[in-house]
């Protein structure tokens, strides 16, 4: 069944294509996927990214767009990009993991003690995908911001079985208590650690690799652009791999619409 929206909590549709789109307050929504890779070369999965649209047709940063709207907007919105997300991936039949990126809201327990996720979870079941090949993903710089109410979001998150990842690990201006008190599935780590690295700072990525293989998480590089860089990562024991050299973000092919 499709979501109902008010015209002041937005609208969900499709394109010529039969993909999902979404608009709020003048802006579009739009769904793209970037693929991550296993060490070997095979396709692990997507990361669903959002692109907005406004209503002289320039693109517009979602991140800037997102912090830039009052909480309650841009929790709505974060609704809406989840929505499209979710539909056009079950569209395409993937039979690969998808990573969501998340507010902390969509986590965290409101004033009633509510969370997203029951909502989430029944719209996985709707289009008939698993929750254990959906990952929520969350900066660190988030985590370590909103402390025990997000940690405990994403825990009972993973008790539901989605699977959890923190993005931007490793950036300067992060520290990494809460990362490792909660041992997510995935760590992302910074594109800026591989650059470091080959430019001859070859202490600190190997650090922090070291650092989340012993709390058991998978770790994958971001910003790979070049085949000199895959190489040196592969050596290092990395096992996901994301950037341009491996794979723009795109749309996905619609093989059944739902």
């Amino acid at each position: 069944m499709e979501p109902s929206f008010s015209a002041q909590s937005g609208t969900l549709f499709r394109d010529a294509s039969g993909r999902y789109c979404a608009s709020l307050d003048g802006y579009r929504f739009l769904s793209v996927f970037q693929p991550i890779f296993y060490k070997g070369g095979s396709l692990f999965g997507y990361e669903a990214l959002l692109r907005v649209v406004d209503e002289g047709g320039e693109w517009q940063a979602p991140d800037r767009f997102l912090a830039g709207l009052p909480p309650e907007r841009a929790q709505l919105a974060d609704t809406l990009a989840r929505l499209i997300h979710v539909r056009n991936f079950a569209q395409s039949r993937q039979e690969s993991c998808l990573t969501l990126n998340l507010l902390a809201a969509t986590v965290q327990e409101d004033h009633r003690g509510r969370t997203h996720l029951p909502l989430l979870k029944n719209l996985l079941q709707s289009v008939e995908l698993d929750c254990g090949g959906v990952i929520f993903e969350v900066p660190a710089r988030e985590l370590e911001h909103h402390g025990q109410a997000l940690l405990d979001g994403l825990r009972h998150a993973a008790e539901m079985g989605f699977g959890t990842a923190v993005d931007d690990f490793g950036a300067a201006e992060a520290p990494h208590g809460k990362v490792t008190e909660l041992s997510p599935d995935i760590i992302k780590l910074h594109p800026s650690l591989l650059h470091e690295y080959m430019a001859g700072e070859t202490q600190r990525l190997p650090a922090l690799l070291e650092q989340g293989w012993q709390i058991g998480c998978r770790m994958l590089v971001e910003g790979v652009e070049t085949a000199e860089q895959l190489e040196a990562m592969r050596a290092l024991g990395v096992e996901l791999y994301q950037g341009f050299y491996l794979g723009r973000p795109g749309e996905l092919a619609v093989a059944c619409q739902l």
